[in-house]
């Protein structure tokens, strides 16, 4: 029964263990997931509007992102591309994108909320008592139940 037990253990903390890891390594930029289907042209001359149209939008809405990803060599070399590429890439859609625009955007203040929305009695629908079990969470909950109750 002891060693049973000392598996169990060990296998919560090497779930511990992955979960923190995988938690860690996928900081990417929140708008990167609109530009996956540019990923396949990336050494296309005229890309199609099918990366063209998202591309166009996260130009349009999300300029600080689309630039922390052209200014993030590290990030760039994980899919084969260099900043100069990417910026030549991003120009084939007919945006006029450069490294002085990005520097600019990200250097500048996020803009402030001047009004807040007022409060409205159960506009959450009770949202605000749920618990919502992340998958962190629910795994060391199934591991605990797994080691205490067996």
């Amino acid at each position: 029964m002891d060693s049973y037990r000392l598996t169990m253990m060990m296998a919560v903390v090497l779930m511990i263990v992955v979960t923190f890891g995988e938690a860690q390594t996928n900081a990417y930029p929140a708008c990167a997931t609109e530009l996956v289907p540019c990923v396949e042209y990336k050494n296309s001359k005229k890309p199609p509007n099918a990366c063209c149209n998202p591309l166009k939008n996260v130009f349009q809405t999300q300029l600080a992102c689309l630039c922390q990803i052209v200014l993030t060599p590290a990030f760039l070399e994980s899919f084969g591309s260099n900043t100069t590429q990417t910026i030549r890439f991003v120009r084939s859609c007919n945006l006029n994108l450069s490294v002085s625009l990005c520097q600019d955007a990200l250097s500048a203040p996020p803009p402030s909320v001047s009004v807040k929305p007022k409060a409205t009695a159960g506009a959450d629908e009770g949202g605000a008592g749920r618990v919502a079990l992340s998958g962190f969470s629910f795994q060391l909950l199934f591991w605990c139940y797994v080691l205490f109750i067996y």
